[in-house]
């Protein structure tokens, strides 16, 4: 199971849809913090936004990394430090917007291996 977290609707169906194509279940989440207060499932893999209202996509990481769950970063406004900060905790993959979804499914399944 893989939970999507992303403040865009759209694309967060469009990554749910690229998701579920794998054959893999997956939840979305308007928020870093809907997330986090909604945790019914027991998630294998989180894919989030970087920036949105609320907590950032770097501060969900950071709070998961001492879970140990995995956690790729989409963002659209990338940057060397925001990339530093994400590899600092933990992220397993920092992917630019727009973004080959070869791409993604190459680190999803890394990171489901790892």
């Amino acid at each position: 199971m893989i939970a999507i977290v992303d403040d865009d609707e759209d694309v967060a169906s469009a990554l749910g849809s690229l998701v579920e194509s794998m054959g893999i279940d997956a939840t979305l989440f308007a928020s870093a913090d809907l997330f986090l207060s909604d945790r019914e499932d027991a998630f294998d893999l989180v894919i989030s936004d970087v920036q949105m209202p609320g907590r950032s996509g770097l501060d969900l990481a950071k709070h998961l990394k001492a879970e140990c769950l995995p956690i790729i970063l989409i963002t659209a406004f990338p940057s060397v430090e925001i990339e530093r900060q994400a590899h600092l905790h933990g992220v397993w993959c920092f992917i630019r917007k727009p973004f080959d979804p070869d791409e993604l499914i190459d680190c999803i399944e890394r990171a489901l291996a790892g």
